[in-house]
């Protein structure tokens, strides 16, 4: 799960996406246009040059929560299934996507044949029961269990108890068999994220503690690592045995900048050919001559809410008061003027590409007199709240305090280092806060239970404990229907947003990169950068051939 700053930074810019830049020069290839030395466009070796930030926590997706190293981690290695820039879940390394059998626990799997890793070894059902042993063994320090712990013996090696995971056996080369503690529906989905590639058992054990840094990262991917120093540069280079057709790139260089200024400022340059817009520089580059056109904005799977404490006597117990609260919220205003228009006025928790979205629902209503009588009816016409964000949020609450001011509410705004925000918010400290949420997939588990599930919300500042709304989250993790499970997660978010008031979604944000017009089938469906059909039009007069 992705929150704000948490979000695409460390997966969870958990609010930054990955963005980085290259130093690269441009060759201009063939300037005499009557030399017989001149490449032809088919000719021309297609190397993309893309931006971003460095996460400085290497490329281990087992060791790495953030969108910046999956984005080059991804192109490498691969997890079983796969979700693409369309947010669908397709085949990777499986032959098909396996269903659960009728217990409900046990998952079947089939690998496809004859795949190969970078070092020409083949990838066995081995490979995967080590990957994920080693995800569990203590002294991997994984970062991410949680999305794998309902594998029956995963609490046991997580604990140091056993060597062995029970909950994934192999009976040959290509067929495996997970079973779960528990149902859960959603683990087939986890499957295809990046927390799940597969590593070749040889390769990393050699590499042990370096897994992950330098060249020491193998995979099944479209592209291998060339040269990687860890700090300004990874250079990927086309796998020309890779098990599901010829990759479109010949080379992809991964340049890192130490701030987004400097990285987009190498883009304007000619440096970079590929990179994320941050929103705090959208206005400046969509009104840039030679950028503007080349800016691409698309939809997220994720919310900029309101969080709001509903422990007692913090004065947000009354649903009519935080309905209130919401009413007094010109949303569409905070779109224009702090998002620069790239978001949508939300009409409830879940974005509209998840399930569970319900399509019939308006957005939230701007009605401030409304919000007047509400407060007066429960008695709250002078209620005081005390908010503390982040600097990066502090913009868009000074923005709600104003609104709030003119329904009576006095809001006490105070700015937090990241550090301490994220402990006071972990910790249920914050009364009031803001922040973004993404999930990692297209799934309104991903989305409802991890952050508003009873047990969950006293660990985010929220304190929602609602028995009628976890039932739903539980019967959504079980259930194989689909129309079924969205249906509650319709309910649930109904039940959340617009009877209990317990959060306030804001608007779902877009988020934007910028591409050379000689990029080719540039997209992003959440927050993490792929280059699975990134291509080059070498025929484009603007693309030369950048110098080694």
């Amino acid at each position: 799960m992705l929150e704000n700053s948490l979000s695409r930074r460390n997966f969870l810019k958990a609010s930054g996406m990955v963005a980085a830049g290259g130093g690269a020069s441009m060759m201009l290839a063939g300037c005499n246009p009557s030399s017989t030395d001149t490449p032809q466009a088919s000719d021309k070796k297609k190397i993309l040059r893309y931006g971003s930030a460095n996460s400085k926590q290497g490329l281990d997706m087992q060791r790495a929560n953030n969108s910046q190293s999956a984005c080059v981690a991804d192109s490498v290695c691969e997890s079983l299934l796969r979700w693409t820039e369309d947010n669908e879940l397709v085949t990777c390394l499986l032959k098909e996507i396996p269903t659960f059998e009728s217990d409900g626990l046990t998952l079947k799997c089939e690998l496809k044949e004859g795949i190969k890793f970078h070092d020409g070894t083949t990838l066995t059902a081995k490979d995967v029961k080590y990957t994920f042993e080693r995800m569990f063994k203590p002294e991997t320090k994984a970062l991410s269990t949680s999305f794998f712990d309902k594998i029956k013996g995963a609490p046991e090696m997580l604990a140091g108890k056993a060597t062995e995971l029970e909950g994934l056996t192999v009976q040959d080369d290509t067929h495996f068999t997970f079973t779960l503690s528990e149902p859960y529906i959603v683990f087939v989905s986890v499957l295809g994220i990046s927390y799940a590639c597969i590593f070749p058992e040889k390769a990393c054990e050699a590499a042990g503690a370096n897994w992950g840094t330098g060249t020491n990262l193998i995979g099944t991917g479209k592209y291998k690592i060339k040269s990687n120093d860890d700090t300004t540069e990874v250079v990927l280079e086309r796998f020309d045995d890779y098990h599901d057709g010829k990759p479109a790139l010949d080379e992809i260089r991964i340049h890192y900048y130490d701030d987004t200024n400097t990285q987009l400022l190498a883009f304007k340059n000619n440096d970079i050919d590929f990179c994320d817009l941050p929103s705090s520089l959208y206005q400046q580059y969509s009104s840039d001559a030679d950028v503007k056109d080349l800016i691409t904005a698309y939809q997220t799977l994720g919310v900029n809410f309101i969080n709001l404490n509903l422990k007692e006597g913090l004065g947000l117990t009354d649903p009519k008061v935080r309905q209130a609260l919401s009413l007094a919220i010109n949303r569409q205003e905070l779109v224009d003027n702090i998002a620069s228009g790239n978001g949508t006025v939300a009409s409830g928790w879940l974005a509209p590409a998840t399930p569970g979205y319900d399509k019939s629902a308006p957005a939230f209503e701007y009605d401030p007199e409304k919000a007047k009588s509400l407060l007066a009816e429960a008695g709250a016409s002078d209620l005081k709240l005390s908010a503390k964000v982040r600097k990066s949020n502090e913009k868009l609450l000074v923005a709600v305090q104003e609104y709030w001011s003119k329904v009576g509410v006095t809001l006490d705004v105070q700015v937090e280092d990241n550090a301490v925000w994220n402990t006071d918010w972990a910790a249920g400290n914050l009364q009031i806060t803001t922040l973004a949420w993404y999930p990692l997939f297209a799934d309104g588990d991903q989305h409802l239970y991890t952050y508003f599930y009873s047990t969950n919300a006293a660990k985010k500042s929220s304190f929602y404990n609602n028995p009628e709304f976890d039932k739903l989250l539980v019967e959504g993790r079980s259930e194989s229907n689909k129309d079924k499970r969205t249906e509650d997660y319709k309910d649930a978010d109904n039940l959340l947003t617009r009877t209990d008031f317990a959060t306030l979604p804001l608007y779902w944000p877009k988020n934007s990169f910028v591409a050379k017009k000689y990029v080719k089938n540039a997209k992003v469906g959440n927050l993490i950068y792929h280059f699975f059909d990134v291509d080059i039009d070498t025929s484009n007069s603007d693309y030369t051939v950048p110098e080694d």
